[in-house]
């Protein structure tokens, strides 16, 4: 499930480091606004388009007018409404600045800056939000058409702003925008254009949703203003950030992990429901069916053939076989889409690495269909990954520790190879009733779930697809598809009440509960959801939140073992959520009588709140295996 491509995704961001500064939206409205409490309840648009994207972006008049629409929408809608979720505000306020931007209205995009900067709650990245918008507006009344005098003004009112911030604080995010802003190009945002916007709008039979067309008007900012722009950035952000290694952060994790052997407890077993797991790096910490055996049959005849070490299901939710997903779509070598794997999280954490600028690189150098499949490659490398990746974090230091894999196959396709259908949701519905059946049966005692998507992703795809004659049909099949999944999922967790099922928020910056995410925000006694914190125990900066996340865990470049035993630094709250589930394993196998209502006090005895924040907690396995010790 996914809305926007990835360099779709970069693009933007290239955008919002030139011009706003990454942002967290948090504002009140006054009390006769409509409220908005979930994303379901956003007002929905589209707009006639009788061309394609490229074809729009080409024509001015064209994208002027569809431009014009949007903003006007767009308006409306904040003085109409009253969205409770900062992610969707700063979409908002990030639109009408970029759109303000390309009519030439300095006036009205200077006006988002404070209103960006008051929602930002990363007090580090909040200190640079807008600096570039403000030295663009500065250089462009000082030169009057003179490109030359420009980009002497611009470089010097951005260096002049960014010289007394403090740069221990401000390093991590000027690399991560230095990074994103030196990939982009005339050529990939034309090239993403055509191959992946281009066939989507091609099925929306003449008329588009307002989030395409919102991304239509930051792609167009990107070619008109962040191409041309981006150079003069880097070199400043060079400038400052020259003979920097940034400010050493204290490493509070390793003192607080706790590491069992054979002799302090009995086996238990972890379900890992993901993209599959590479069972050879784990030859002594497996769950095995007793029944079964690697033949090719379905020895016990329960359904599943192979199913060994675990269960599979293939991309259309039926039974398959094989702990991981196949990759022969893959052409490319796979150390080096590792490597770039690797790349594109040292970008997201800040970190210019010989891995990271090898991305950069390879991403200029592509064009039309070698980007697509560039993308989808990694995208599926990605996915081959994960299951693997989350197990090592799951079982590390817990040779009581014995794995089940639940494996999934999920899309990594630019444009969704399948369609929604109420059909195919209560496939997938049923598919989830039996792994939970299946792990009940296996003993399973914690199961970590690293994946989610919301009832926004299935209208994406219903749109992307040409399904529906109207947004509001879309939406209304969408809300039928998602509540299949959904209540089917919440239900059969309800089920299962010996089992602690862990779900990560995700890493939108967003709210978990207003993005109606699933497993995140289904509401179980015996189902906690898990955020991101950094190596300092502090909030990351894209971990998505919301009132269903009341634990966090350190998701910050976590080490651990990928398909054929390559060791990866990773990050996000798929690297958080294991963590939880590995103590909660300890603490059952230290004392297997615990219930899971046990298991969750004893994570949240040993917690710590986060700052300003006491109802939240971030882990501490030291303290609540202390706990479990202590108990009678």
């Amino acid at each position: 499930m996914k809305g926007a491509s990835t360099m779709r995704r970069v693009i933007i961001a290239a955008v919002a480091a030139l011009f706003v500064g990454s942002a967290m939206p948090a504002v009140s409205f006054a009390q006769d606004k409509v409220a908005v409490k979930s994303a379901d309840q956003l007002p929905r648009h589209s707009y006639p388009i009788d061309t394609s994207a490229s074809g729009l972006l080409a024509d001015d008049a064209k994208f002027k007018a569809l431009m014009d629409a949007v903003v006007a929408d767009s308006k409306a809608d904040l003085a109409k409404y009253d969205i409770q979720d900062r992610a969707t505000l700063e979409g908002y306020y990030t639109f009408l600045q970029a759109a303000a931007n390309l009519r030439g209205d300095d006036a009205e995009a200077l006006s988002y800056i404070p209103k960006l900067k008051a929602l930002e709650t990363n007090e580090d990245k909040k200190l640079t939000v807008g600096m570039s918008l403000e030295a663009h507006v500065a250089a462009k009344k000082a030169s009057a058409g003179d490109r030359a005098k420009y980009e002497t003004v611009f470089k010097q009112e951005l260096e002049a702003k960014l010289k007394p911030l403090p740069l221990d604080r401000i390093r991590q995010d000027l690399v991560t925008r230095k990074q994103q802003l030196g990939m982009i190009s005339r050529e990939l945002i034309e090239s993403s254009v055509k191959s992946q916007v281009d066939p989507i709008v091609a099925q929306m039979n003449g008329s588009i949703p307002g989030a395409v067309a919102s991304q239509l008007v930051m792609m167009k900012l990107a070619t008109e203003f962040a191409v041309p722009n981006a150079p003069l950035i880097v070199e400043v952000y060079n400038h400052i950030l020259t003979g920097s290694t940034g400010r050493t952060k204290t490493d509070i994790w390793t003192p607080r992990q706790v590491a069992l052997n054979t002799k302090d407890g009995k086996p238990v077993v972890i379900g890992i429901w993901d993209t599959g797991v590479d069972v050879a790096q784990f030859p002594n910490q497996l769950w095995a069916n007793p029944g079964e055996t690697a033949n090719g049959k379905d020895d016990d005849n329960n359904g599943f053939v192979d199913d060994v070490n675990g269960v599979a299901f293939d991309m259309d939710h039926r039974n398959a076989s094989g702990p991981l997903l196949s990759i022969e779509p893959i052409k490319s070598p796979l150390p080096s889409l590792l490597d770039y794997l690797k790349g594109g999280m040292d970008m997201q954490a800040g970190i210019e690495s010989d891995d990271s600028k090898k991305l950069t690189a390879h991403i200029r150098s592509l064009a039309g269909d070698s980007l697509t499949q560039f993308q989808e490659e990694l995208s599926l490398i990605g996915n081959y990954s994960h299951g693997t990746h989350v197990a090592g974090i799951a079982s590390a230091g817990n040779p009581l520790a014995r794995l089940m894999y639940v494996r999934e196959t999920f899309d990594y396709k630019m444009i969704p190879q399948e369609t929604p259908t109420l059909e195919s949701s209560q496939r997938w519905a049923d598919s989830s009733v039996a792994a939970i059946n299946y792990m009940k049966k296996a003993g399973v005692r914690v199961v970590n779930m690293s994946w989610r998507y919301g009832r926004g992703s299935v209208e994406a795809m219903l749109a992307a697809k040409g399904v529906g004659k109207t947004p509001e049909e879309r939406a209304e099949l969408s809300r039928k598809i998602f509540a299949i999944h959904r209540d089917a999922l919440q239900n059969a967790i309800l089920s299962a009440p010996d089992i602690l099922f862990v779900a990560g928020a995700g890493n939108e910056n967003n709210d978990l509960d207003f993005s109606e995410y699933i497993p995140a925000g289904l509401s179980a006694p015996n189902l906690v959801t898990v955020g991101a914190v950094d190596e300092e125990g502090k909030p990351a900066v894209f971990t998505s939140s919301g009132k269903s996340c009341k634990f966090y865990a350190n998701g910050w470049m976590i080490k651990s073992v990928v398909p054929g035993g390559t060791k990866m630094e990773l990050s996000g709250t798929s690297m958080a959520a294991p963590q939880v589930a590995n103590l909660a394993a300890k603490l059952i196998a230290l004392k297997p009588s615990l219930t899971t209502a046990q298991v969750i006090e004893g994570i949240r005895a040993g917690g710590n709140p986060l700052e300003n924040d006491p109802e939240r907690l971030f882990i501490n396995p030291a303290k609540s295996v202390e706990w479990v010790k202590a108990q009678k």
